[in-house]
């Protein structure tokens, strides 16, 4: 599908001035050069935070992979319904608290 007429403003046209050469444009002594200056991949390092992030979410994503807690949902669901779900007070605190350590180990 060909695109003859652009709206005002646009312009079909090449952009020049571009910077960048492509490697098939490299030859001679630039050739040899760049090849021996990268290996052709491009590497990504991550920090220590990042990683383990990584490894927390390795581990939720593992942990809840085996689980099916359907039946739980629907059993916390209907007490909250009926108004007979309690919260364990302790048990939220600590879990909170352990939230709280996790985060701040990553910093």
């Amino acid at each position: 599908m060909a695109i003859d007429k652009l709206p005002p403003g646009f312009h079909n046209s090449p952009v020049g001035g571009n910077k960048y050469t492509p490697k098939s444009e490299t030859t001679g002594a630039n050739a040899s050069n760049n090849t021996n200056a990268t290996s052709g991949r491009d590497e990504v390092t991550l920090t220590p935070q990042a990683q383990q992030l990584n490894r927390m979410q390795q581990s939720l994503s593992a942990g809840a992979a085996g689980t099916d807690n359907s039946a739980r949902l629907e059993a916390i669901k209907k007490a909250v319904n009926e108004g007979s779900y309690q919260v364990d007070a302790e048990r939220l605190a600590g879990n909170i608290i352990n939230l709280e350590n996790d985060i701040e180990s990553l910093y």
